[in-house]
């Protein structure tokens, strides 16, 4: 058998729904309903290679990211 969905109104830890048997895509979703909160930290890629991310700016034409080692990410914004 599978994982269920708890009963409304349940959470349950990651940790408890990977032992019920829930695999990526049931644990996304129950992300996603609020019905599974994580039992870890999730890091991007680019928070495992730069860091936290310590601010936020929008410049003319892209939203920029700053990582605690000074790299910046930037993301074209408009059309």
């Amino acid at each position: 058998m599978g994982f269920t969905k708890p009963p409304e109104g349940t959470v349950i830890t990651e940790d408890e729904a990977i032992a019920q048997g829930a695999d990526d895509f049931d644990i996304a979703l129950g992300f996603m309903e609020g019905y599974i909160a994580p039992s870890r930290p999730h890091l991007t890629p680019l928070e495992k290679a730069h860091g936290k991310i310590v601010a936020r700016r929008m410049d003319t034409y892209y939203d920029v990211t700053i990582y605690e080692d000074g790299y910046e990410d930037c993301y074209p914004i408009g059309d």
